[in-house]
C-alpha cells in the first residue's frame, strides 16, 4: 500500500504542477516540421532537473534529439537494486488554429462536454501531459518518502513521425537504459472511463502499392479494352490479399502468430464490452469477426489488413471517361506478437510480384513499420502495476492483452529484453491528433498518483 505523504504533496502542489505543465504545452514541438523542437527539448531537460532527476542529458540522434534522465534512490544513490524505465515523447502533431475552440499552443482550462474540467492544448494528452505526471511523482517522492528505486526516463522527439531513431538510441545507450521493466504512459483509458493495463501493442506495417500503365491518361472509349488499366490491377491485387473466408491470403502469414493461452482467454473474457453499443455508435448493423472469434480477440490479438486509401483516375462530379495511367493504394497491416514486419513485407512483395498483370508495372514501397510486443500475463511485473493503478485511480483497472494500435514498446522488450507495460493516463476522448486535444485534470492527477504507487510497489516486488 502506498504511503499517503506523496499523495498529499501532489494535492498541495497541484496549482504549481498545472502552471508548469501549461508552460510545457505552450512550447510548440512539431517533429514533422521541426517547429519549436530545440526550445522544447531544452525546456524538457530543465523541467526534469527542477523536478528531482539527478542527471539529465540531451542526446543527439540522427533525427530529433531525445532527453534521458536518471533519478536514484535518496538513501542509496546509484543502487544496484530494482530499476524502471519510463518512456514518453515531447513531439506533437501539427495543429490548425482555426479548427480549435482555443489556440492549440495557448493552454486553456475549461469544462468539457461532460462537465469535467480539462486542459486543452496540443500535446495535453499525447503525450506531454502523461509523461509530465512522472515528473510530478518524482518531485512528490523527493519531497516526502524518497524515490524508492532507480528510475530512468527517456523522452524522445520523433514518436509522431514513427519513432525512426528510438531503436538506434536504445541500442547506443543500452547499458545506461537497462532496467527490470519498461513502463509507457500513452494513449487513452478504456471507453468505460476505467483505467486499463495493457500487456503490449500490435505492430504496424504501412505500405504504398503503385500500379503504372500507359505513359498518360487515356480516353476509355478509344483505348479501353486492349490497354491494361492500373486501377483495375490495384483493385484485383487488393482482392487477392484475402481468401474467401476473409483471412489474409499471404503465404505463411499466420505461421508466427503467438497462440493464445488459457490465461490470455481468461483476460479477454474479463474485459467489459458492449458490442451493441459499439455498433450503435458507429452506425453499423454488424461487425466483422471470424467464426468462433469474438470482437476483442480480433481487435487485440489477431493481425489485420486495412485498405487506408485508394487513388486513381477521376473522382470529381459528373463523368469523365478516363483510363488512368496510374493508381495507388495505401495499406496498413496490424501485426501481433511474434510477427516480424520485415517478413510480412517480403511475403507481400512476393505475392504482388506473382500477380502483377501484364503491361502494368507494380511496385510495393515500405512507408513505416513497428514490431508488435506482448508481455506474458503471468509476468511478475503485472500484479504490482495492477495494484499501483488501483491505488492511483481508486478503482480496479481492466487488464488487456494488447493495445489495438501501435506504440514502440517492442524497442524496449526486444533490445533490453525486459517486460513492457502500457498504462494510459489520458481520458478516452482526449482527441489526440485532432482539434481540441485535451486531458481531464482528474486523469492527470490519477496518473501522477499511479506513478508514485508504481515505483513504490515495484520496489517491494520480487521479479525473479
Amino acid at each position: 500500500m502506498t504511503t499517503t505523504e506523496p499523495f498529499t504533496y501532489l494535492e498541495r502542489r497541484d496549482d504549481t504542477f498545472l502552471d508548469d505543465l501549461r508552460s510545457l504545452l505552450a512550447q510548440p514541438s512539431i517533429s514533422a516540421t521541426g517547429d519549436g523542437i530545440d526550445d522544447c527539448v531544452t525546456l524538457v531537460r530543465e523541467s526534469c532537473l527542477e523536478y528531482g532527476f539527478d542527471v539529465v542529458d540531451i542526446v543527439e540522434t540522427p533525427g530529433q534529439p531525445a532527453v534521458v534522465a536518471h533519478a536514484s534512490p535518496d538513501d542509496e544513490p546509484h543502487a544496484d537494486g530494482l530499476s524502471v524505465l519510463l518512456y514518453g515523447h515531447y513531439d506533437v502533431q501539427p495543429a490548425t488554429a482555426s479548427e480549435w475552440a482555443s489556440p492549440p499552443f495557448e493552454p486553456t482550462v475549461r469544462d468539457g462536454p461532460d462537465g469535467r474540467t480539462r486542459l486543452y492544448a496540443r500535446g495535453a494528452g499525447d503525450n506531454k501531459g502523461q509523461w509530465f505526471a512522472h515528473l510530478c511523482a518524482i518531485r512528490a517522492l523527493r519531497e516526502t518518502t524518497g524515490v524508492p528505486i532507480d528510475v530512468t526516463l527517456i523522452i524522445e522527439g520523433e514518436e509522431e513521425s514513427g519513432s525512426k531513431h528510438l531503436e538506434w538510441l536504445v541500442r547506443e545507450r543500452r547499458d545506461e537504459l537497462d532496467a527490470d521493466v519498461a513502463f509507457v504512459a500513452d494513449g487513452p483509458i478504456d471507453a468505460s472511463g476505467r483505467p486499463h493495463v495493457l500487456l503490449g501493442s500490435r505492430g504496424l506495417l504501412y505500405v504504398d502499392i503503385e500500379a503504372t500503365g500507359a505513359n498518360r491518361d487515356l480516353h476509355s472509349g478509344n483505348f479501353g479494352g486492349p490497354v491494361p488499366n492500373p486501377a483495375t490491377a490495384i483493385v484485383e491485387l487488393i482482392a487477392s490479399l484475402r481468401d474467401e473466408d476473409g483471412q489474409i491470403a499471404l503465404e505463411s502469414f499466420y505461421d508466427d502468430v503467438r497462440p493464445l493461452t488459457d490465461r490470455d482467454r481468461d483476460v479477454l473474457e474479463s474485459i467489459p464490452l458492449d458490442e451493441d453499443g459499439v455498433k450503435a455508435d458507429l452506425g453499423l448493423s454488424t461487425l466483422a469477426t471470424d467464426p468462433g472469434e469474438e470482437y476483442l480477440e480480433r481487435l487485440l490479438t489477431r493481425p489485420n489488413l486495412n485498405v487506408a486509401g485508394l487513388d486513381a483516375g477521376y473522382d470529381g462530379d459528373g463523368m469523365k471517361t478516363v483510363l488512368p495511367s496510374h493508381a495507388r493504394a495505401k495499406i496498413d497491416f496490424r501485426l501481433v506478437a511474434d510477427q516480424d514486419p520485415d517478413d510480412v513485407f517480403e511475403l507481400l512483395s512476393r505475392h504482388v510480384e506473382a500477380r502483377a498483370p501484364a503491361g502494368i508495372d507494380v511496385t510495393v514501397e515500405r512507408v513505416a513499420a513497428m514490431a508488435p510486443q506482448r508481455t506474458a500475463v503471468e509476468s511478475p511485473v503485472v500484479e504490482p502495476v495492477m495494484q499501483a493503478v488501483q491505488e492511483g485511480w481508486g478503482e480496479d483497472p481492466i487488464l488487456k492483452p494488447s493495445l489495438g494500435g501501435s506504440v514502440p514498446t517492442y524497442v524496449f522488450a526486444d533490445n533490453l529484453e525486459i517486460p513492457c507495460l502500457v498504462v494510459p493516463y489520458a481520458n478516452a476522448d482526449e482527441n489526440n491528433h485532432a482539434p481540441d486535444e485535451n486531458i481531464e485534470l482528474s486523469c492527470f492527477r490519477a496518473g501522477a498518483r499511479t506513478t508514485v504507487s508504481m515505483l513504490e510497489e515495484l520496489s517491494k516486488a520480487d521479479l525473479e
